[in-house]
């Protein structure tokens, strides 16, 4: 669940936990939330109010019943003969991540990981040292990737590019202060 899903159910919760104590304080006959209510709607002001806060449970309702069915993430599934296995796509770019880092020259790797229209491809983009050649640890890296999905995932990649974001100069760091 994201940030927006955090704050949205938070805004929603919230919403519903006034609405629901002022719906049992006007049930157990304390009418004074019901008139201010009421007061509130008279006023143009009091309706805009009561106009925006409404919208934003509305909106909040939709996104988080969105949020609810939306399909999960990809994933690769396999059958075997004692039920379904399936891999998240997390799983392999992690998995593409660990084996790029153990190729000679490679500093640091970024996968991303999709299923396209004939299987699954992968995008990685690397950072290299400046004393290798480029394209043959480009092209040991792919072997190597394919190598990993096929024996450790089931599936052969059908797209795999590679992509030097730099040569010699360190990946992307934390800043810490």
């Amino acid at each position: 669940m994201g940030f927006l899903d955090r704050l949205l159910l938070t805004v929603y919760m919230l919403a519903l936990i006034i609405f629901s104590a002022l719906t049992v304080l006007v049930a157990a006959g304390i009418t004074g939330p019901f008139r201010a209510l009421q007061v509130a709607l008279l006023n143009p002001d009091g309706r805009l109010v009561t106009g925006i806060i409404s919208l934003l449970v509305l909106i909040s309702s939709v996104r988080l019943l969105y949020s609810a069915f939306r399909p999960l993430g990809m994933r690769v599934v396999h059958d075997t003969e004692f039920g379904e296995v399936s891999i998240a796509r997390e799983a392999v770019e992690n998995l593409l991540q660990r084996v790029g880092k153990q190729v000679r020259g490679v500093r640091e790797v970024r996968p991303r990981v999709w299923l396209g229209n004939g299987g699954l491809e992968a995008e990685v983009r690397i950072w290299v040292s400046p004393d290798v050649s480029v394209p043959e640890v480009a092209r040991q890296l792919q072997g190597e990737l394919r190598r990993a999905t096929r024996e450790v995932v089931g599936v052969e990649l059908t797209a795999l590019s590679v992509r030097v974001e730099n040569i010699g100069g360190e990946g992307r760091r934390v800043r810490v202060e």
